[in-house]
């Protein structure tokens, strides 16, 4: 999965909705692949909506699953504060 890639993900009531890829990432504590993405949506106070979720294939079926812990979470929080620091400095 690439960066500006697409992803195309189903909601509660079975409608498929397209995001874009921002980045992925394998974490080396656990091995698990990240995918962050958007739906190029803003919020209220300007920023980008983003979303966070493990990427799976096991004998071809992709899933997308939650993420759960707090470090995890803090993972990500981390390397989008980064991401958006370099984006600012080529700005």
């Amino acid at each position: 999965m690439e960066k500006d890639s697409k992803i195309f993900l189903k909601d509660e009531k079975g409608i498929t909705h397209e995001y874009t890829v921002i980045m992925t990432f394998t974490a080396n504590e656990n091995d698990n692949l990240y995918v962050i993405y958007t739906d190029n949506s803003v919020d209220e106070d300007g920023f980008t909506v983003t979303y966070a979720g493990i990427y799976k294939e096991d004998n071809g079926q992709k899933s997308l699953l939650p993420i759960e812990t707090d470090a995890e979470w803090e993972l990500i929080d981390h390397l989008l504060k980064k991401l958006d620091k370099e984006v600012s400095n080529e700005e």
